[in-house]
């Protein structure tokens, strides 16, 4: 094989390596639904042996426009967006290494409230977790 012909051969691999992860974040990529949308939020703490589960139905789009109308959820504002800092009078303690963990459908969720997108029938967990792991 030619020098020519294995450029030509890598090129071509590395289209399709890029092909297939533009087509991977496509399908996996969670778009907003406008419209009034019914959803669960699940407050958990085993610090104040907590649990509760509760269905609600809104117009916002992102969770964290949701977070802001909520009042059980105590937040400030960050240079990231929405930040939680408690629910229902329970709030993190940083010192102690105990922080809110979101998680929607079972998979901790990688990126912040503000890009998370409310979806019909989803379930937005939120865990008070110990430990920065």
């Amino acid at each position: 094989m030619s020098k020519k012909q294995k450029i030509t051969l890598v090129g071509v691999f590395a289209a399709i390596l890029v092909i297939a992860a533009v087509a991977a974040g496509a399908l996996n990529y969670r778009a907003a639904q406008s419209g009034m949308k019914e959803f669960q939020v699940e407050i958990v703490s085993e610090r104040d042996s907590y649990a509760q589960v509760e269905t609600y139905r809104s117009h916002a789009e992102y969770l964290g426009e949701f977070l802001r109308t909520l009042e059980i959820c105590e937040w400030q504002e960050s240079d990231y967006g929405i930040y939680i800092t408690g629910f229902d009078g329970m709030q993190e303690d940083l010192e102690n290494q105990y922080w809110w963990c979101v998680f929607v459908n079972g998979e901790s969720s990688m990126t912040g409230a503000d890009e998370i997108p409310l979806r019909d029938g989803d379930v937005y967990s939120f865990t008070l977790k110990q430990g920065w792991q």
